[in-house]
């Protein structure tokens, strides 16, 4: 039996990322009802996917009550994802949240409760952990062939939410919405990616971040270095003042290196070190290039939500995982106020 979607929210991200790869995935799925405060919204959507049969509504209350609904996408904005994921958790409807979780630990400690009371699933959209470039790379460092992990960067940005979304005077510039900027934005998603590579814990940070382009109350680029659990070090930058969009990481590890470019000519490439071997000192080297999986981020993310409410499997992209990532997010904002390294807590 397909999984039945409500959806809350119908801008881009349902537009472009959502709706298209559920109505991909028809035996599995169907979305049942599309919610918005602007009526037009989701009727439109209704009209271009071609789902005449989904329910309409502007009241989430509304749908997360409805008996022909067993799964939520929250693609609202950031502060309203507490309240929507503990109302649709509460009616018993597993949950799928776009980044970042929430704008504070408080209210993802929230939103985590309300979903192991009542026993649904609860994952946080992070896509980059779905590009199957960075999951050839996660299988390379969990392989173990680079040996011990000493550092990891990586790097995300783009033009600005203008560029893809629309309207001015977007919630996207509103701090109390938002949460801040492009920090809060994509810093989230490569930190949550750095996060992942590395399987360790972040447990101070240092952050400069700064408005160096847009004409807003909030930030544009940011740069924030880490240190882990086991004294290991990363480090990631975000940018809403970078065109064309990039997605950057490098992880050094005892025996080599990988550096992916999400959009580059080469996605991905491993280099070994063969230490010990011929004259160089540098030592003789050994590339490769993993083979990439199907599918893109977005896609891979929705049909693996899917795919966990029917099996029942906790997504390895859970609420706490979510919680850990705002957690560095936040650290970094208090470094920035405070120009000190911040404990992650």
């Amino acid at each position: 039996m397909a999984v039945k979607v409500g959806v809350i929210g119908c801008g881009k991200i349902a537009e472009r990322a959502s709706i298209p790869n559920l109505v991909n995935d028809k035996e599995k799925c169907q979305v049942t009802c599309l919610c918005d405060i602007d009526k037009s919204k989701a009727q439109n959507l209704a009209q271009k996917f071609n789902l005449p049969g989904a329910a309409i509504t502007t009241d989430w209350r509304q749908l997360v009550k409805r008996s022909d609904v067993d799964a939520v996408f929250v693609d609202t904005p950031n502060y309203l994802h507490e309240e929507m994921t503990v109302g649709a958790a509460t009616y018993k409807k597993h949950v799928l949240v776009e980044k970042p979780i929430t704008i504070s630990v408080k209210a993802a400690d929230a939103m985590i409760k309300a979903a192991r009371r009542t026993g649904v699933l609860l994952m946080v959209e992070q896509t980059q952990r779905f590009d199957p470039i960075h999951q050839a790379a996660k299988k390379v460092i969990d392989s173990g062939i680079l040996g011990r992990i000493h550092n990891i960067r990586g790097r995300i940005g783009h033009a600005g939410p203008e560029y893809w979304s629309e309207g001015k005077g977007h919630w996207f510039y509103d701090k109390k919405k938002s949460g801040g900027g492009a920090m809060i934005d994509i810093g989230v998603h490569i930190c949550d990616l750095v996060r992942w590579f590395s399987g360790k814990q972040v447990t101070e940070v240092f952050a400069t971040i700064q408005t160096l382009e847009k004409k807003l109350p909030i930030d544009d680029n940011a740069t924030v270095l880490l240190r882990f659990a086991d004294g290991s070090k990363g480090f990631f930058e975000c940018s809403w003042t970078t065109r064309p969009y990039e997605v950057l990481t490098y992880v050094y590890g005892e025996k080599g290196k990988i550096a992916t470019s999400v959009g580059g000519k080469l996605p991905i490439l491993v280099t070994l070190a063969k230490t010990g071997k011929g004259k160089d000192p540098n030592c003789t080297l050994e590339e490769r290039i993993p083979e990439l999986g199907p599918g893109g981020g977005w896609e891979n993310a929705v049909h693996y939500f899917i795919d966990c409410v029917i099996s029942g499997e906790k997504p390895f992209i859970c609420g706490e995982e979510g919680r850990e990532t705002i957690k560095v997010i936040l650290a970094g904002y208090e470094s920035q106020k405070t120009g000190k390294w911040v404990k992650v807590k």
